[in-house]
């Protein structure tokens, strides 16, 4: 058994032997006791499925001399990313790093052009629909919770999560159930402390629920501990800014701030700049935001950056999932709660855009769920709302030989499958694919311990009125963490995320100018792929507010950015 090396990639032949040898990257937070990693990693590479029963973010590469096969194992999230792809020569190409993997092949393999067309026409959720492809042909990703195979018979892409239905699991009262997921979070967070141990610890923070309470059961470990956030000064016009919320929580806890104030930047040198480290696009710019932020942590010599991603998946976080909500509620005849539901999210959550009413409520539910077989249907405004600024032909040749959005039901509720499709196939994917590559590129990997297959297995066998009440989002937390959090904090209503004010950045002239000049005449103009003149129409409606097309604009500039690196 070889030790443990910090090599990035690798190549194999399937017809060749080698010795028993592995790589890791990450690591298992709650290792049995006495048992070595050796140990631990064989029987891994045996039962991929062992991962369930353990906390970790581990993804490993393993070859077992008996049957000459390489097992490539990623861990339950996809906090660490893992590659591999056929060489020209029959050998296979494997590692945890785009750049290493891309020297193993002897340089960058062609773009994926299906991917690209999902990040640019369709939405950054259907991304990774085929959840093994990347933006480089036949350069693919071990599926978070998944394991491949590479044998004589080729490769093969296999599940090990095992996240079944409990029906026991629905007989708790709620404020049980609300103990149970807070306890299990505690544990997760306890084991992370306990394994990192001796490494200098940073925590990202918002004023939301997930990444307030994970940092406050860390300090109540550790004391005192560095909170990290990024701020926007322009709070007059940024929806963005979550300074009074965190302010709210450090200030009541006594932490220490590290408040990252980001105006306006230089856009597109600092989007030149992470795409050089990252070997690939990053999905939104969010994660733009999430560099800044982590290279800040890493230059003050912090190793880990815990935060609360996660939670959105598991706790129905989403103003969306309001609507899966309701339909349980409908499904279930339960009319009075569904009505004084409806109002109090009326009440709470009215916006003079996106207004709230039962009238908007049936018509969602009318465009997309089918009552009478569970059906959920792909939302279809979201899915083509920016294709009218693409070529047709291309849109038609696309949608002809990529596969269809998954939409998989594998629970009673609607709520539930709604979160499911979206921790496997929407959200979880492409956040946790540019939160690794970002973190990666400042120096940094990050901790979850809401991403975790415990808490997933509890949640989603709830149905949705332990996440729900009186308009209220994550009751499943939210009622447990009395003298954990500032009240300010536990009863927030409002979902800000972890956003940047883009569209604002947009609307600066300069900018917009030179956006548009890189639209119109860089290499993205060859392509074939956005309409003559789309550019400079998305461009005027942006600048002039008839529009905010923050979401098309950035996968298009990212994308204009790194055709044009070599």
């Amino acid at each position: 058994m070889s030790l443990n090396t910090p090599k990035l990639a690798g190549l194999f032949r399937p017809d060749a032997s080698y010795p028993t040898f592995y790589l890791a990257q990450g690591q298992v937070f709650n290792l049995p006791p006495n048992q070595s990693l050796d140990e631990f990693y064989s029987d891994l590479a045996n039962f991929p499925t062992l991962l369930n029963d353990y906390e970790s973010d581990l993804s490993l590469v393993y070859y077992q001399p008996r049957d000459k096969s390489l097992i490539l194992i990623r861990d339950f999230c996809g906090a660490t990313p893992l590659y591999v792809a056929k060489a020209s020569d029959g050998s296979y190409a494997y590692g945890f790093d785009l750049k290493a993997l891309f020297d193993e092949l002897g340089g960058r393999p062609p773009l994926n052009e299906a991917t690209f067309y999902d990040f640019l026409a369709t939405h950054y959720r259907h991304v990774f629909r085929d959840p093994t492809r990347t933006f480089h042909e036949g350069v693919y990703q071990v599926p978070a919770g998944h394991y491949a195979v590479i044998d004589s018979k080729g490769l093969s892409f296999r599940p090990w999560l095992d996240l079944s239905f409990d029906p026991n699991v629905g007989q708790l009262d709620v404020e049980t159930a609300a103990e149970l997921y807070l306890s299990i979070l505690k544990d997760n967070v306890l084991c992370r402390l306990k394994a990192l141990e001796g490494q200098k610890l940073a925590f990202s923070v918002s004023s939301g629920l997930d990444s307030s309470t994970v940092a406050s059961l860390a300090a109540n470990k550790l004391g005192p501990i560095e909170a990290f956030f990024v701020a926007y000064k322009d709070q007059a016009h940024s929806p963005y800014d979550e300074t009074a919320g965190v302010m709210d929580l450090v200030t009541a806890k006594g932490w220490s701030l590290n408040r990252l104030d980001l105006l306006a930047p230089d856009l597109l040198a600092a989007t030149t700049e992470l795409l050089n480290k990252t070997s690939s696009p990053i999905i939104t710019v969010t994660w733009l935001a999430h560099y800044v932020l982590a290279r800040a942590a890493a230059k003050a010599g912090y190793t880990r950056l815990f935060s609360g991603l996660g939670g959105d998946e598991s706790l129905a976080g989403e103003f969306e999932h309001f609507f899966l909500f309701f339909a349980d509620l409908k499904k279930e005849n339960q009319i009075a709660r569904l009505d004084s539901e409806t109002q109090d999210w009326i009440r709470l959550h009215d916006h003079p855009v996106f207004k709230k009413s039962p009238a908007v409520r049936d018509l969602w539910h009318q465009k997309n769920l089918n009552f009478a077989t569970g059906e959920i249907r792909v939302n279809q405004v979201r899915y083509s709302q920016y294709q009218r600024y693409f070529e047709p032909e291309w849109i038609k040749a696309m949608e002809a030989q990529i596969p269809p959005v998954p939409m998989p039901r594998p629970y009673p509720y609607y709520l539930s499958n709604r979160l499911f499709q979206e921790m496997s196939y929407e959200t979880s994917p492409p956040t946790l694919w540019s939160e690794a590559l970002s973190s990666k590129a400042a120096g940094i990997k990050g901790v979850f311990p809401m991403a975790s297959p415990s808490l997933f297995r509890l949640a989603y066998s709830l149905p949705g009125t332990y996440k729900y009440d009186q308009g209220l989002t994550k009751m499943l937390i939210r009622r447990s963490v009395g003298g954990l959090l500032p009240e300010t904090t536990r009863w927030n209503p409002v979902k800000t995320g972890f956003n940047a004010p883009l569209d604002l950045w947009l609307k600066e002239p300069k900018l917009a100018a030179k956006v548009l000049e890189i639209l119109e005449s860089g290499p993205l103009s060859q392509k074939g792929w956005l309409k003559k003149g789309a550019a400079k129409e998305i461009i005027a409606d942006h600048t002039s507010g008839v529009a905010n097309h923050m979401m098309v604009l950035w996968p298009l500039i990212v994308t204009a950015i790194f055709l044009d690196q070599k």
